[in-house]
This record gives C-alpha cells, sequence and structure tokens, in this order.
C-alpha cells in the first residue's frame, strides 16, 4: 500500500458541532504532525469505495482480475494522493479531519489497517442546538440543509456519527475522546490523545494554548474557526438549555433519547 511519506495518516472525526476543529487545532500544535482544513475527500472517497465492493466486485473481479484487497489498496493510494502535498509542503505527519470521517470509520480500517482513528462525542442535545444555529446550504441547490433547520435530521445524524464511532470501540487503533471532558479536563485529555498518536508529552503545553497559533483563516469550510481561536472554556457544554424549544427537546429525545442513555449523557 502506497503511504503518505512513509507514514498512514490519522483520520478525526464526529458528528458535526461536536469539537473536530478543536482536536484539529489542538493536534496542529504538535511539531510531528500536520493537521490541514478539513478537505471531505475523504468521506466521498470511502463512501465510493464503499459502494464499489458492494454492487461491483464481482464483474471487477471475473472481468479485470481484482480482488477486494487490490481494490482497498487503490482507494488508500487515491487518498494517499490528495494528502501527499500538504505532507510534502510540511514534513510533518498528516491528520485529516472531517466530521463525516467518522461515519467511514469501518471502511478507513479496511483501507488503512495500521492508521489512528480518532472520534469525539458531544451530548448530542448540544449538537442539534449548535446545528440549528448554523446557515449551512447545499452547494448545488443553495438551499439551506436539514440539518440546520429540522432538529429530527440534525438528531438522526448525531446518532448515526456516534453509533458510527462506538462501533469501533473494540479496535486497538481507536480512540474516543468526550468533547466535555476536553473542556474541563484539557491537559489529561491532551496528555491521552498525544500519547495515544505517540506524540512527545511535552507537546501538550503547546495545545494548551492552541489559540495563540491557530490561523483562523486557514478553513473555510469550518464554520468553528472563530470560536476554536479562543482558549478552551466550558462555555458551550449545556447550550441546549437556552436555545432548543420543548417541542425540539422532544423531537431530539425521541429519536436520540436512547444513544443518550447509554453514552451517559442522560
Amino acid at each position: 500500500m502506497q503511504e503518505v511519506i512513509g507514514q498512514t495518516p490519522i483520520f478525526i472525526g464526529g458528528a458535526p458541532r461536536s469539537g473536530t476543529t478543536l482536536l484539529r487545532a489542538i493536534v496542529n500544535t504538535s511539531k510531528g504532525i500536520v493537521c490541514g482544513p478539513e478537505s471531505r475527500i475523504v468521506p466521498a472517497l470511502c463512501a465510493l469505495s464503499t459502494q464499489v465492493e458492494q454492487m461491483h466486485m464481482p464483474v471487477l473481479q471475473q472481468q479485470y482480475g481484482l480482488d477486494t484487497d487490490a481494490l482497498h489498496r487503490k482507494f488508500a493510494a487515491s487518498i494517499n494522493a490528495f494528502l501527499a502535498p500538504l505532507q510534502a509542503k510540511s514534513g510533518g505527519r498528516i491528520a485529516e479531519k472531517t466530521p463525516a470521517n467518522v461515519l467511514h470509520f469501518g471502511q478507513l480500517r479496511r483501507l488503512f489497517p495500521a492508521s489512528p482513528l480518532v472520534g469525539i462525542v458531544r451530548d448530542g442535545r448540544d449538537v442539534v442546538a449548535s446545528l440549528l444555529s448554523m446557515e449551512w446550504t447545499d452547494g448545488r441547490t443553495g438551499q439551506p440543509l436539514a440539518i440546520t433547520r429540522d432538529a429530527a435530521a440534525a438528531a438522526r445524524l448525531w446518532v448515526a456519527s456516534v453509533e458510527a464511532g462506538t462501533a469501533m470501540r473494540g479496535d486497538g487503533n481507536y480512540l474516543e475522546l468526550r468533547y466535555e471532558s476536553l473542556a474541563r479536563h484539557p491537559r489529561d485529555i491532551i496528555a491521552g490523545l498525544f500519547a495515544f498518536l505517540g506524540e512527545d508529552a511535552q507537546a501538550v503545553e503547546a495545545a494548551l494554548d492552541h489559540a495563540r497559533t491557530f490561523d483562523r483563516a486557514s478553513g473555510i469550510n469550518e464554520t468553528s474557526n472563530d470560536r476554536v481561536a479562543q482558549p478552551i472554556d466550558t462555555r458551550a457544554i449545556g447550550r441546549w438549555r437556552q436555545t432548543l424549544t420543548p417541542s425540539q427537546y422532544a423531537t431530539v429525545m425521541e429519536i436520540a433519547g436512547p444513544a443518550l442513555s447509554r453514552l451517559g449523557y442522560v
């Protein structure tokens, strides 16, 4: 398998508005890792590779001599080809953060058997409250995205994201973080994250001061940039209490209540 200049990339994901951009800023303070703005390429290629694998393998095997392993290598090489220029420019190990990566962690494990996978989980009620405050539109139609207007759609995306992440818990190279723990105990959580990624413990101090070096203009796809450019705090924990209407809250609990309970949020 073609790797990014000798090292497997790191993949970071989580439901949108769960803290993935904060994770990017933290990881990017390390001298050994570069985590650029989200490309959104990795989820697209993972979805395509899954579709091909599920629907077209008989033809590929019989007519083109491609087995599943060969297909995985080709898609891994394609992802690496997109990441390689950033690695060549920076000289660091690549971490790719796109929230939807979490939905494809299973496929990413097949494509990159040795890659660290990092998922972040946040209270689904806060995630929905945050999503409903966004002004995101569909790039093709210009219409508002359903997850920014419909509490049910936002809750379903949160459930799908956390379930995809927690399905990886038996994987020895998967780390799951809680946004609330990161906000309340940043030193401990960052130290654990860097130990998982094989980074020097001394890097923790720089990460605790991530706002000093974070480039808020670097990610045009990331609406959390202004917030992440500030020091870590707990202000966003429990925002749902002020912003979700009773009807929205009831909708969220109907859809996400079981997952919130399993994760200890209710």
